[in-house]
Parts: structure tokens; C-alpha cells; sequence
């Protein structure tokens, strides 16, 4: 039997680093997803970034557009310590403009649970809480090629986020996009709802993937993977050109001449 020889992909006195943005300012949530990523990988040092303003949870294009500079400031600011970056907000806010300005993964929680469940079924359901959401995810769907693979959106009662026992809500959910949209997969979309995907995998018939989860494991497979960056193509880092009045680190990734 052939044992291949172990090269570890970073030195062994380097512990690999993760970067979790959460793109809103809930430092609860910001605690709970930093926490179910560091169970998830162990030798992996993590550490959780709220952004500096915006609003307390995302719930339509107004609140998405504001989350994505507050996210790319966080992440322009402080990547440079990190192998890669979690943006732990299921809209994926600032996720392309990030991973055009570094030269390290950027996973959105979002496209990971996407890509996550193609691999588990022939169609996948998000089921989530937030009704002005829907036409986001289903764009956020279109841009990563799986419209064909999508059996669409079940919106659980807002209730779900302050229960102290998520599960039968959650089951709710799933039972229903399975029933009415006939979804393979159940997606939970939202990283208020990291660490639930294991325990109702157990109480429902088709698998579940939550998006923190699949967003930890992909980052964990991209840093071991060491692809690389695009230097041409659209995310290709963008040429220095005459800014004024950004934060100072998105001045130092962005600007021409940087007078701060």
C-alpha cells in the first residue's frame, strides 16, 4: 500500500488564520459564528470582527449596500494578519470588491452554502426569515450558475431568532420547502443559525446545510489548496486611481497617492 508523503501546505510554527466578519453589528452574533467556526477547525486560530456601523441585521438593499463598505473596511484594515477571510453574512456583502483587493481567500457564507449544496442533491431550498431578502438570494443564486439547481425561498416566522430551542422552527422550515418546493437540500440562510445545521439534520429527511458551516470547511479547503490570485479577469487587483475621503485602509489598497 502506497503512503504518500505529508507536506503541510504552512510552516508547522505558522497556525493557519481566520478572519470572521460579520456584517452587521450584532456582536452576539458576531461571538456565536467565531465560536461554531473554531469547533469546526480546531487548529485553526479564528478570530470575530463586527463592522463599525451599519444596521443590527440585514434585511434588504438599503441595509446590504451600507454592510458592504462597513464589511470591506473591517476586512481592508485587518486581512493582512489572516490566510483567509469568512464574510459571515449570508447576503455576502462586499464579498467580490474583497477578494479584488486581496490576495487571500474571501469565503461569503452565502455562495459557500450554495456551492455546498449542489454537491448533496439535485435541488436546493434557502429557508431563512427575512421576505425582502428573497429577490436578493435568488439574484445572489443566478450569479454563481445554479438557477436550474434552486427550488426557491420558505420564509420561517421571525420568532425563530429569539427562541431559546430554534429546532422546530427551523424543522418547520425545511419540512415545508421539501413538501412545497420539493427541495433535496435545506440551506439555512442566515449566521444567526450557525450551528443548527447538525442537530436538525437529524430530525428531518433531507440533508442540511448550514452556511457557516460550509463557509468554515471551504476556507479551511481553499488555504490548504494555495491556488493563488487572478491578476487579469475581473478579479484581478483594480489599478490605483484618485480617491478621497475612504477609510484610511481602503486608501492604502485603493488610492493613487495616499495623504491620510
Amino acid at each position: 500500500m502506497y503512503s504518500p508523503t505529508r507536506t503541510p501546505s504552512l510552516p508547522p510554527d505558522k497556525p493557519r488564520r481566520i478572519l470572521v466578519v460579520n456584517s452587521n453589528t450584532s456582536d452576539t452574533v458576531t461571538r456565536q459564528v467565531s465560536e461554531v467556526v473554531a469547533g469546526l477547525l480546531p487548529d485553526v486560530e479564528v478570530a470575530g470582527m463586527s463592522a463599525a456601523y451599519g444596521p443590527a441585521g440585514i434585511g434588504g438593499r438599503a441595509d446590504l449596500t451600507i454592510s458592504s463598505l462597513a464589511t470591506l473596511e473591517v476586512i481592508a484594515a485587518h486581512a493582512h494578519d489572516f490566510d483567509a477571510v469568512i464574510v459571515a453574512c449570508f447576503s455576502d456583502p462586499g464579498l467580490a470588491a474583497a477578494r479584488e483587493l486581496l490576495d487571500i481567500p474571501v469565503i461569503g457564507i452565502g455562495e459557500a452554502s450554495f456551492l455546498t449544496a449542489a454537491m448533496l442533491g439535485a435541488r436546493f431550498s434557502v429557508v431563512t426569515v427575512t421576505p425582502r431578502v428573497v429577490p436578493i438570494v435568488h439574484e445572489m443564486v443566478r450569479m454563481v450558475g445554479l438557477e436550474a439547481r434552486f427550488a426557491g425561498v420558505t420564509i420561517m416566522s421571525s420568532e425563530v431568532l429569539g427562541a431559546a430551542n430554534p429546532l422546530p422552527w427551523l424543522q418547520a422550515g425545511v419540512e415545508e420547502a421539501v413538501r412545497e418546493q420539493g427541495a433535496e437540500v435545506a440551506v439555512l440562510g442566515g449566521a444567526a443559525f450557525a450551528g443548527q445545521a447538525g442537530p436538525l439534520s437529524q430530525r428531518v429527511d433531507v440533508p442540511v446545510v448550514g452556511s457557516v458551516e460550509a463557509a468554515a470547511v471551504q476556507a479551511l479547503a481553499l488555504m490548504r489548496l494555495r491556488p493563488g490570485r487572478a491578476t487579469t479577469g475581473s478579479y484581478a487587483r483594480p489599478a490605483p486611481k484618485r480617491m478621497h475621503g475612504l477609510h484610511p485602509a481602503l486608501m492604502q489598497h485603493m488610492a493613487l497617492e495616499v495623504n491620510v
